[in-house]
């Protein structure tokens, strides 16, 4: 038998005293009141999920040094920027940028000034007749600089004062040539050979004579100067730039950092700090940080249950619930994050369990924390966090609305559809094209982990509801089927008591979901709460059919006591055919304690003088807790005394559904069920609109219509169809043994 939560953690939940054992004693000391238990779920949930973070951080580093051999494979666990391989990059680029240089024009100005300057020099020696032409060779040597043979400057000393002055014109357009071109001479070793080079071609065009010739060349190579240089702040500024073009170089999740059997370099080394694989010893850095993001996770999920949804903190094992979700989430992705191919199954799937077993808004909250706290655990990128938060929402909203077997499969299609949304909206907006494959693979394994993140759910949740005691619309939906054995009992066994919960059930649905109830739950209650009367079906009306009334041959006393057995009847075949909490509930409370009255008047009017004592005539309770068992208690006597009326109309019906409420009001049965003055008039008038629609008022034929009709019968059924049986009005069938508020 699967026992509710509460039954176990801690039985002090369930109002029973504590006894302490010899050696040991439950709720241990310090943990006897709600807070300090919530306190203590919060506590271990926010150790365990700082556990599986530590865990596996340390667990994916690996103990290398540069020249080791590497232990084994090891794989990206998420993207990251090598910023090594990036440096290096970059340096390239920098390095293949040429020097950006700049010509100075004042230097050209220089060297021709100190042309100029030899030249006068040459014309005063060249027009000495009386100095020896030793003499002015040594001066022109000296004066000039330039190591010639005696022979070529006689031959320069000794031109004619025009022919010397072409001689100076010839150079100075060498000069030129050489330091006025688009580049100028560099200044470079390179740059000023060859502007030397190039003077000696000018100077070979220029002269014929192999003195004046060398003279030129000697003379030209002498002044050429380099006149252009390196402009240091724009060669940076256009390094930088081819820099800061090449882009970042990426190492992606999944990417083989290293692979097992190879030498460890430096830039492996690097890879592994970057990607925090490296093992250095002893870190606290990571069990801090898991330590710091897993207070803020249960903190916020904390934070929200206090603030908004305070009354699920009555029952611890929700909270405990809602935490193990966390935990096995984030374990069950750390075990998938090898398979990309699942990235989108966890979240839907835990937000999904919390929504169904929870809140629907906690399954929201969970659905955003999770996928937040995946993505930092596995490395997945924000794309994976995003579809997996959407997917996740989906299955919310998806599930809060469950209410019959089939929107299983709408539910598969919704989270499936959001993914492959989700991921082809990210595909587009990145510029990536659909129609690659790798693409075209990524949205239907997006899709089938949407659609089974539902069905891993539905194989999840039997496993939690028993222990924690909890009914997921999922659950009530199996338990509506008319297959289920005490249904199908009921059915065979009692047919006029299941078609009276069929009925309660469609008053008990319309009715919570006018006044915000869980509309599926009362429905499901309504179909279990008379199934006490299968055991002893013939002592109830609705199960009589005109037939002998056994309560005709029985006393006052002894017909209450079985009309009201059928409760404890019902709760000893619910607790043996394992049926939850939440629907063993509606079995014990759809009478509260009210007055058996059509057995109590009988006895009343009786007694012989002995008194009739009240309470003897009461059913056990307790009474109703919560709205929907409530309702549910005012849909059973609205139903069967509204099929008693012989002529019912709808005035008649909502004053009989307004008497109902009013006398279970004054009588006490409704004050622990939460229902306000307003909720009760809006059931009134729900049950007023269902019912008239049940028990409308039937069309009447004239007596003249029904012998035309008889005398068509005779003549063969020409000019109508015969009638079956006489007609008679809903609800004149009569209540043999009583009325049907008895039972």
């Amino acid at each position: 038998m699967n026992l509710p939560f509460s039954s176990w953690w801690p039985a002090a939940s369930l109002g029973r005293p504590v006894k302490p054992g010899p050696k040991w004693r439950w709720p241990p000391a310090g943990l006897e009141t709600r807070s300090s238990r919530l306190l203590a779920v919060a506590v271990a949930v926010w150790l365990a999920v700082s556990a599986v973070f530590s865990v596996t951080l340390f667990s994916q580093r690996v103990h290398v040094a540069v020249g080791d051999l590497a232990p084994r494979n090891v794989v990206a666990p998420y993207g990251v920027i090598d910023w090594g391989a990036t440096a290096k990059a970059r340096e390239a680029a920098a390095a293949n940028v040429p020097d950006v240089y700049t010509t100075n024009p004042a230097v050209l100005g220089q060297a021709r000034a100190a042309e100029t300057a030899a030249f006068r020099l040459l014309f005063a020696l060249s027009e000495a007749p009386g100095v020896p032409m030793a003499e002015r060779v040594a001066a022109a040597a000296k004066g000039t600089g330039l190591d010639l043979s005696p022979a070529v400057w006689q031959e320069v000393l000794s031109l004619a004062p025009p022919e010397l002055a072409q001689l100076e014109q010839d150079s100075l357009v060498i000069l030129a040539s050489v330091m006025g071109n688009g580049n100028g001479v560099r200044d470079t070793a390179t740059g000023l050979a060859e502007a030397r080079g190039f003077v000696a071609q000018l100077a070979a065009q220029q002269e014929s004579d192999p003195g004046l010739r060398a003279f030129l060349t000697a003379f030209g190579q002498a002044n050429v100067r380099p006149n252009t240089f390196v402009n240091l702040p724009d060669t940076l500024a256009r390094k930088a730039e081819a820099a800061s073009q090449v882009p970042l170089v990426k190492i992606l999740r999944g990417e083989q950092v290293l692979v097992e059997g190879q030498r460890v370099t430096a830039a492996d080394i690097q890879v592994l700090k970057e990607l925090d694989l490296l093992d250095q010893g002893f870190d606290p850095g990571p069990i801090a940080g898991s330590l710091l993001f897993g207070a803020l996770m249960v903190g916020v999920l904390a934070v929200y249950l206090w603030l908004f949804r305070r009354a699920l903190l009555e029952r611890e094992g929700l909270a405990l619930m809602a935490g193990l979700l966390l935990v096995a989430g984030l374990i069950a992705a750390d075990a998938l994050s090898g398979l990309s191919v699942l990235d989108y199954l966890v979240v839907p799937t835990v937000a999904m369990l919390v929504a169904a077993m929870v809140d629907s808004g906690l399954g929201l909250l969970m659905a955003g924390v999770l996928a937040l706290a995946l993505a930092v655990l596995t490395g997945s990128d924000v794309d994976v966090a995003l579809v997996s938060f959407f997917g996740g929402v989906a299955a919310v909203f998806a599930v809060s609305v469950l209410s019959r077997r089939h929107d299983l499969v709408w539910t598969s299609l919704l989270v499936g559809g959001v993914n492959v949304l989700g991921l082809a909206g990210l595909d587009v907006m990145q510029g990536a094209s659909l129609l690659q494959y790798h693409q075209w693979q990524g949205l239907v394994w997006g899709f089938v982990d949407g659609a089974l993140a539902t069905w891993v759910a539905r194989a999840t949740i039997p496993l939690l509801e028993g222990p924690f005691g909890i009914v997921t619309p999922m659950k009530l939906i199996e338990l509506s089927n008319p297959n289920q054995p005490l249904l199908r009992k009921l059915l065979v066994e009692a047919p006029g008591t299941y078609h009276h919960s069929i009925m309660v059930g469609n008053l008990a649905e319309a009715a919570a979901e006018a006044v915000g109830g869980n509309s599926l739950l009362a429905r499901v209650g309504a179909y279990y709460h008379d199934v006490g009367k299968a055991k002893r079906p013939y002592f109830f009306v609705d199960n009589q059919f005109g037939g002998e009334n056994p309560h005709d041959k029985l006393s006052p006393a002894l017909s209450a006591l079985i009309i009201s057995s059928h409760v404890r009847d019902g709760l000893e075949m619910a607790r043996k055919a394992h049926l939850p909490e939440a629907i063993v509930q509606f079995i014990r409370e759809h009478h509260g304690t009210t007055l058996i009255g059509y057995f109590y008047r009988k006895a009343v009017e009786s007694d012989t003088g002995e008194g009739v004592v009240e309470e003897d005539f009461r059913y056990d309770g307790p009474k109703p807790q919560s709205k929907e068992t409530a309702i549910v208690m005012l849909a059973d006597a609205s139903e069967a005394i509204c099929r008693t009326l012989q002529h019912p109309t709808p005035q008649q019906i909502e004053a009989t559904v307004r008497k109902i409420i009013q006398d279970r009001l004054q009588d006490g049965q409704l004050d622990d069920s939460n229902l306000t003055l307003k909720e009760l008039d809006v059931i009134a008038r729900t049950f007023t609109r269902v019912l008239t629609g049940i028990f409308h008022q039937r069309i009447e034929y004239p007596e003249r219509v029904l012998k035309e009709m008889e005398r068509s019968k005779g003549r063969g059924g020409v000019g109508g169809k015969s009638p079956r049986a006489p007609l008679r009005r809903m609800g004149g069938h009569g209540s043999a043994g009583g009325p049907p508020s008895a039972g």
